[in-house]
């Protein structure tokens, strides 16, 4: 008799130590979703070359932060704001479908977009809430800088980026158009190239290091730098228009620097376009990755099908009830 199909949650070997305590409190909304709907899920640790090798059967495999990028697989990660989440078939960041995806802000109606944006900075702006903890101190960094974030080495940004660090920060210190320069050390990923470019800066005119809010060095920034930081984004919340120098899902609403003779004309055009940010933050986040807090189960249930998935074979309805919430 054939064993009826699973789907397996995907995990690395610290989520799933003490009882799966340190999984994402939205992984176990969707675990516990699913199996109120009748399927059977397993948390399972996450063997990326197993997942590459190809399905197991007619299971359904939800793998966190790395993309499988075949059938029966979804990749599941934060979409840059803790609130909202990728559940998507190619990856995450600059591997997301998104990635490829067209933007029209004109389909995008101008009112629900600005009250969205105003929930977002509502929840995060206002208390000056990021993905990452951020110092509660306040400080102030006056009008028209260029806010550039440092992400150092990691294999995300190291597939993504389109030049070095070092190679970024000489592009923007040799034309800063008259700004100052503030550079955040990122939070949580500081290794030798980040300091190795902070020994750099020691003293150069106009730049100040600060470990600070990122919110309040967003707060009046004339435009943000990155390689691909998720601070592009936030700095949307403030109006702020970003600059990449590597891949990403938000150049729909950004500019992306190829070579770091580019950058000079990215930052004209980035402070020369008036940038549709409350219709692409509308976009990307409530329209094509789920909301946290918004009944999400049925778009999980669409792209599980979208993957290859036989709902009634899992156990599956087509939708759920109605007025069912996890």
């Amino acid at each position: 008799m054939t064993a009826q199909p699973r789907i397996k949650l995907h995990l690395p070997a610290h989520m799933l130590d003490h009882g799966a305590a340190r999984m994402p409190v939205f992984y176990g909304r969707v675990t516990a979703g699913l199996r109120s709907l009748g399927a059977t899920v397993d948390l399972v640790h996450r063997d990326i070359y197993a997942l590459q090798a190809g399905p197991q059967g007619a299971d359904i495999d939800l793998v966190h932060a790395t993309a499988v990028g075949r059938a029966q697989a979804l990749t599941l990660g934060t979409a840059y704001l803790d609130r909202f989440h990728y559940m998507d078939p190619d990856g995450i960041f600059f591997e997301s479908t998104l990635a490829r995806a067209r933007f029209r802000p004109e389909q995008i109606p101008q009112p629900q977009a600005q009250q969205f944006l105003a929930q977002l900075r509502d929840q995060y702006v206002t208390p000056r809430r990021s993905r990452h903890v951020q110092p509660e101190a306040v400080e102030t960094f006056g009008q028209g800088h260029i806010a550039l974030f440092l992400q150092d080495l990691s294999d995300p940004v190291e597939r993504a980026r389109n030049m070095t660090a070092p190679e970024m920060v000489e592009a923007v210190l040799a034309h800063r158009d008259g700004r100052d320069l503030v550079v955040k050390p990122h939070p949580r990923n500081s290794g030798p190239e980040s300091e190795a470019i902070l020994r750099r800066l020691q003293g150069v005119p106009g730049v100040r290091i600060s470990h600070a809010n990122l919110h309040d060095i967003l707060a009046g920034a004339a435009v943000s730098v990155s390689i691909s930081s998720s601070v592009g984004l936030e700095g949307m919340l403030h109006g702020v228009p970003a600059v990449f120098f590597g891949a990403t899902d938000l150049h729909h609403a950004a500019v992306t620097v190829q070579r770091a003779a580019d950058w000079p004309a990215a930052l004209q055009t980035a402070l020369g376009t008036d940038w549709p940010h409350a219709q692409f933050l509308l976009w990307f986040l409530r329209r094509r990755n789920l909301d946290a807090r918004r009944p999400f189960m049925d778009r999980v249930l669409e792209r599980i099908t979208h993957v290859g998935g036989d709902l009634a074979a899992l156990g599956l309805p087509s939708q759920p009830p109605e007025g069912f919430r996890v």
